[in-house]
This record gives structure tokens, sequence and C-alpha cells, in this order.
């Protein structure tokens, strides 16, 4: 499978070029992902860590900024098809989109604090920061959903082209975004809306959505968006795909808690987490999703000799299993020691959803905006 696809237009794939130092399959992987963690802890040394940082803005507002940045990216990298920047030759390109993620990562967040938050007090100061980063938790299924398992329906089946395809995307995602929102987000949030009208509590809906995002992005990043593709029209497989992740990420949140509970969060932690501890499921989940990213991007979606059942069932197992592993590794040990987090318990540690936002945040801008820039991949026609 080519990095994600989205429907009518596909991100940059693994090319070879002049300029380029040429990689086996065992070696390209493993270059990627240092790339992705060097480049990573030395924005963490610059901005976050709170024992070493150069100038300190953990956890907000970096969070903030840190989330809308990876929106501005599905943005421009998945509902636009990188239009208007695929001309550009690298590393122009990639130069070129990142300076306007950054620029609009920063705009429309701050837009909201410093000028929304001064007409509803909920997006104001620092509180405020936090209430606008939660946007991008229900706009990156939001957003992403319509470009990816939905492929630009029914956008795309009308004959539009881009920029105009992902203008319309654009418009819907707002529309999705903001009824998500304000339904689940902004009620736990807004002093003029009473506790009892929200539909589920700030933890739980954190830890529910992000358990969504997993499904959507288990099911069409390493499953080849099974089983809704089983359906056969264009129509019925973006519905399918919408609202079957919702019943799909319900299974998985009951299942990342049971989890949670019984093995991967030491019982001191879980009296001091409290009623917080819906939220570990995005936790969790965090972790999964940057090997779902990983596999499908820079694995190249390895197996793909077998079964399309035993392909799937292997993915799955090596992306979820790694996922478990790298959570484990970073609470009970990176967290604490590498990125001086504030420890929860002496053997448990962290805010994963910062970290590896972060390592999702840069590992796509080297995927869909520069394209692999330096090195390239000796593809294998037996993988």
């Amino acid at each position: 499978m080519e990095p994600i696809q989205t429907g009518a237009n596909t991100a940059p794939s693994i090319a070879t070029g002049s300029g380029r130092a040429t990689l086996g399959p065992f070696v390209f992987p493993i270059a990627v992902f240092l790339i992705v963690q060097v480049v990573s802890l030395g924005v963490w040394r610059l901005f976050v860590d709170p024992v070493k940082a150069v100038w300190r803005y953990y956890p907000q507002p970096f969070g903030m900024y840190l989330f809308w940045g990876i929106l501005v990216l599905v943005f421009i990298g998945f509902n636009f098809g990188m239009a208007g920047f695929s001309t550009l030759k690298q590393p122009l390109r990639g130069c070129a989109a990142t300076g306007l993620t950054l620029l609009l990562g920063f705009a429309i967040p701050a837009a909201f604090v410093y000028g929304y938050g001064r007409l509803d007090p909920t997006f104001a100061g620092s509180a405020g920061q936090g209430a606008t980063g939660l946007i991008v938790l229900i706009g990156f299924y939001g957003f992403g959903i319509l470009a990816t398992g939905m492929a630009g329906w029914p956008w795309t089946d009308s004959g539009l082209s881009q920029a105009k395809a992902g203008l319309a995307q654009l418009m819907s995602g707002v529309c999705l975004t903001t009824l998500g929102y304000f339904l689940l987000v902004y009620p736990n949030l807004s002093s003029t809306s009473a506790s009892h009208k929200a539909l589920l509590s700030l933890p739980v809906t954190i830890g529910w959505f992000y358990s969504v995002i997993v499904a959507w992005l288990t099911t069409f990043l390493i499953f080849d968006n099974w089983p809704w593709s089983m359906l056969k029209r264009r129509g019925l497989v973006a519905l399918a795909a919408f609202f079957g992740n919702f019943l799909m990420g319900t299974a998985i949140y009951f299942g990342f808690i049971a989890l949670i509970k019984a093995y991967l969060v030491p019982d001191e932690a879980l009296s001091k987490i409290g009623e917080a501890l819906p939220i570990w499921a995005a936790q969790l989940g965090v972790w999964i999703v940057f090997w779902l990213i990983f596999w499908a991007n820079v694995m190249g979606n390895f197996p793909q000799r077998f079964g399309s059942f035993w392909n799937r069932m292997t993915r799955f197992l090596l992306c979820w299993g790694l996922g478990i592993v790298s959570f484990q590794f970073y609470t009970r040990w990176f967290a604490e020691r590498i990125l001086h987090e504030a420890p929860i318990t002496s053997s448990f540690s962290g805010d994963p959803l910062t970290w590896v936002d972060l390592l999702n945040f840069v590992m796509l801008i080297y995927i869909v905006y520069f394209d692999f820039f330096g090195i390239s991949k000796i593809r294998n026609a037996n993988n």
C-alpha cells in the first residue's frame, strides 16, 4: 500500500532519484525512525523539556500549537492533496508546505484564544488554550476520515478537481468538527453549561473519541479499509467507514480500559490517576497510531505476500503489539529519564499524547511534505 491514499489524490510515494541515499528494505525504516526521533527530541529540548528546555512552553501553549499543526497538515496534505505545492521540487516543496503549516498552526488557534476568547471566556487564557487544542481531537477524525476512509466522497464522484474538492472537504470537516465539539467537549468546559448537559465527561470523551481514531486508522491503513470495503457502492463504503468506526472504537475503548487496569498501569498509579483514567485509553491509543502510520507509510504495509486475511492480521498484531510495548517502555523509563517528565509514581511517568503527537507530526511532515527527502528505498517485490 502506498503512503496514505486520499481518494482522488495520493500523498507522495517513496521515490528514487539522484541526490538520495538508496537504502535497503531493512535499513530504510530504521533510518526514517531515527530521523523522526532525533528531530522530535531536538524540538522537545528546545521548547518542552521540563528540566532542560531552552524556551519552556509545556504543557501549554506548546500542546495547542502542536495539535493544530497536525490538523493543518491534514488540510494541506490530504484534504487538498498538496495542491499548490506538488509542482515544486524538493526540498523547496517540503519547506514551503511546512512553513505554511506552522504559520496557520499558530494563527488559527491564536485567533481562538486572543480573538474569539474575548467573546467566550471558555477559549480565553491558559484554560482556553486547552479548550482550543481539544478542537483537534474532533477535527482530526472529522477532516481526516473524509480524505481517507470516505475517499473524498461525494465530491470526487461529482468530478470536482483540486482545489475545489479540497475546499468541499474542508467545509464539511468544519461542520462535522463543530457539531462533535459542541456535543462532546464544549459542555464540559463552558462556565455557562450545566454539568448535567454534557453527554460524556471530558476524560471519557477524550479516551473514547481517540479510540474511534484508532479504529479509523487501523481499518484504513493496515486493513485496506476493510470491512467497509466489502460494500460495493462507494457511497455505502464511505458511510459505513464514517459510522462503523464509532462502533468499533467503542469496543476498542472498553478493551483499552480493561487492558490498562489489568496490566499496563500499576495499582498505585491507577489510584493517583483516579477519575482521569479514561484519558489513558487515548494515551495508549496514540502509541498504536504512531505504529499504524509508520507501518503503512514507511514499512510499505509489510507483509504483502500472504492472503488478505493473514496480511492484515500480521500487520495488526505487529502494530498493536509495538504500540503496547512502546507505551510500557515510555511510561516505565523513557518519559522520566530522557524527556524529564514528572513521575506519577516512582515507576510510572509521562503524558504520551504530547510526545507521541510530536513524533507523528514530524513523521508526517517528513513523509507527506518532504517525500523522504535525502533517502530512498530499494523496492522489494517479495514484500
